[in-house]
């Protein structure tokens, strides 16, 4: 019984002991931010687009596209995006009629941006894509 009475007395004086060290742990700041930054989660991703975006501003700038242009170009984008969003978020259809769906809104999209462009911007941008796709 003296032991039983002895391990119990000094478990609790070290448990009281220890009490201060782990308030204050509870007390500090998490390591990891509520809201990182963005593209913080995913930095892959986030250079990616970065690296696109400027790729699109090199070829905007190779094309000398008017504000007009860039204009119809960023609603464009908007809409497509919008579609895209829709699509995924759309419950009532399978992955296979997603895929389809975005399929065919990527290539409407494609094809009304080209038609923003004039007949001497469109030979420009095949060149461009020829060059590219002839580095690979």
């Amino acid at each position: 019984m003296k032991t039983f009475t002895k391990v119990t007395l000094l478990t609790l004086g070290l448990a009281s002991a220890a009490l201060p060290f782990l308030s204050a742990a509870d007390t500090t700041a998490p390591a990891v931010p509520a809201n990182p930054a963005p593209g913080a989660r995913f930095p892959v991703l986030r250079q990616m687009f970065v690296r696109r975006m400027a790729m699109i501003r090199r070829v905007a700038k190779r094309l000398g596209l008017s504000a007009d242009q860039i204009a119809q170009f960023k609603s464009l984008r908007q809409q497509t995006v919008a579609s895209l969003k829709g699509i995924r978020a759309d419950s009532t259809l399978t992955p296979q009629q997603k895929r389809a769906k975005a399929v065919e809104v990527l290539q409407s999209a494609r094809t009304q941006m080209r038609g923003v462009l004039t007949s001497d911007q469109l030979a420009q941008l095949e060149k461009i894509r020829a060059a590219r796709a002839g580095a690979f």
